[in-house]
């Protein structure tokens, strides 16, 4: 029996890097070709730690993590407002790779899109961690979209 291809979203994770923006854009174009929503999601993955600042200043590693999630998504924003197809931002914390598998799961996803390397302070030789672990566990097509 022949398998059938999935006719959802296409979801594509953003991080901030330049290959998540390159991912993005290539992911709008996906989309816009399979006549499909385009699903947006930022993965937090946050160990939870106070940082002193001096004086009585502190601030939370979630409080520099969302700052951070804010300037990627007015980052992503000009990329967005002209994609022509529906777009859904998403929002989850988590392991990246895992969280981006479930998602598309939950989604019913046709495509993942992400870059080959992200921000992330270990880079793999040929993958990122993320890129290598949704192509191994995805359940949907893959794309690990180059930076240009």
């Amino acid at each position: 029996m022949a398998k059938t291809s999935r006719v959802g979203p296409v979801v594509v994770g953003i991080d901030g890097s330049d290959a998540g923006f390159e991912a993005l854009r290539h992911a709008v174009r996906e989309a816009g070709w399979r006549g499909v929503a385009l699903h947006v999601v930022h993965v937090l993955d946050v160990s939870p730690a106070v940082l002193h600042l001096g004086g009585d200043q502190t601030i939370s590693t979630r409080e520099l993590a969302e700052s951070d999630r804010a300037e990627i998504w007015k980052l992503a924003e000009p990329i967005l407002e002209d994609a022509g197809t529906e777009v859904i931002r998403v929002q989850r914390d988590g392991h990246p790779g895992r969280t981006l598998v479930a998602y598309c799961d939950e989604a019913g996803a046709s495509a993942l899109v992400v870059g080959p390397r992200g921000r992330g302070r270990v880079q793999r030789l040929l993958l990122g961690s993320t890129a290598e672990e949704v192509v191994k566990s995805s359940v949907c097509d893959v794309l690990v979209v180059k930076p240009g």
